[in-house]
């Protein structure tokens, strides 16, 4: 398994606890390709494409490909990677909106820990 990409994905992908959906969302493909991609239907996979997915992953690209020691790029887990994405796909203005009321809620939610 150790250079089967998909394969390489598929756990990857696993050890995050980064469902399909999620993944696919966070690099731009559809749930379908990257299901065929991690069961190796998909046997070709262009360097865009798994530059796309090693992206989503935080992790390198060679570390995809040789699946030996897969080497993180993030230091953030998969949930804050997709809010980091999603906001930036938002209009400026509509980013700093919904940013500024996230912060809110992070800081009512401290004080009510404390």
């Amino acid at each position: 398994m150790k250079n089967n990409v998909g394969g390489n994905i598929a756990r990857e992908r696993h050890n995050q606890n980064m469902t399909q959906e999620q993944l696919a969302e966070l690099s731009d493909l559809t749930i379908n390709y990257l299901s065929k991609i991690e069961r190796s239907f998909t046997k070709k996979i262009s360097a865009n494409t798994l530059s796309k997915i090693s992206k989503a992953l935080g992790v390198t690209m060679d570390s995809l490909m040789d699946g030996d020691d897969i080497k993180s790029t993030e230091k953030f887990g998969p949930n804050l990677r997709q809010l980091t994405k999603f906001l930036n796909d938002l209009e400026p203005e509509q980013g700093e909106q919904l940013s500024k009321r996230l912060l809110e809620v992070i800081k009512l939610s401290q004080k009510t820990n404390k």
